[in-house]
């Protein structure tokens, strides 16, 4: 596992399917069914599980990311292209 500080370079795909995942995870949908491009409180996701989320996504790409991701990129889609470019 690499150090908290230390950053990790991650694809469109590789964040979409981490996504996809979590959010799988968190309601019991396979991960193929999620749709991408629906707002994350239509796919059953309240706000506990949205702060959760982002702290799995920090993880992910080793840097700290904002509590508001979800609220301002609030699809799979829109998230993942957030962060492949950069923006976050």
């Amino acid at each position: 596992m690499g150090h908290p500080e230390e950053v990790v370079v991650k694809s469109y795909d590789e964040i979409e399917a981490m996504l996809a995942e979590q959010v799988a995870d968190r309601t019991g949908t396979p991960a193929d069914d999620v749709d991408r491009t629906r707002r994350f409180d239509k796919l059953g996701l309240d706000s506990a599980d949205a702060v959760r989320l982002v702290g799995e996504l920090e993880d992910f790409v080793g840097r700290p990311l904002s509590a508001s991701l979800p609220y301002n990129y609030p699809t799979i889609e829109q998230l993942a292209r957030c962060l492949a470019d950069g923006d976050a």
